[in-house]
């Protein structure tokens, strides 16, 4: 018998969620994907046509049309909008179980935080050293130490709209 080939999508907040979302989960998938216990192809993750904060009407829209063609619909938020998720996993009942839900404690520039090689890669010419706070979740504004992290450079999210798949 084959193996079994997974595709999985993923609607975010905005462009920099998926910037940082993306290569994340294709880098956990491809490394279960590698596991003989598991075993099954995986080509990378395919973004939505519109994001999390569109109208709910256009998320449901789009969701329905991700469920016919990939395995897993993973959904982003921030806490605070942890409630949407939710509300598209009860609006697709029978599909709730392929609804993946990424909502992090606070926001999701924390988890970027714990990724130092990334955060290294992004700023090649900062000099600094470095140090991953002890509790990326708990830290009160991770987009401040984020954009320290980076040396100051300007978020660019305005300048892709993250519209299209990829």
């Amino acid at each position: 018998m084959g193996r079994r080939y997974f595709n999985l999508a993923l609607l975010t907040e905005g462009a920099s969620d998926q910037w940082f979302l993306g290569p994340l989960i294709d880098r956990q998938i491809a490394e279960l994907a590698q596991q003989p216990a598991v075993g099954f192809d995986y080509s990378g993750v395919v973004t939505g046509e519109c994001f999390t904060v569109a109208p709910r009407v256009a998320v449901v829209r789009e969701v329905a049309d991700l469920l016919q063609y990939f395995d897993v619909v993973t959904i982003h938020h921030d806490h605070n909008e942890r409630a949407k998720v939710d509300a598209i996993r009860e609006h697709f009942a029978a599909d709730a179980f392929r609804i993946v839900g990424l909502v992090p404690v606070r926001e999701t520039e924390a988890w970027m935080l714990a990724d130092t090689d990334a955060l290294q890669k992004a700023s090649p010419g900062s000099d600094s050293t470095w140090e991953v706070p002890h509790d990326v979740e708990k830290v009160a504004d991770p987009k401040a130490v984020l954009k320290a992290a980076l040396g100051g450079r300007r978020d660019v999210e305005g300048a892709s709209t993250g519209w299209g798949r990829q």
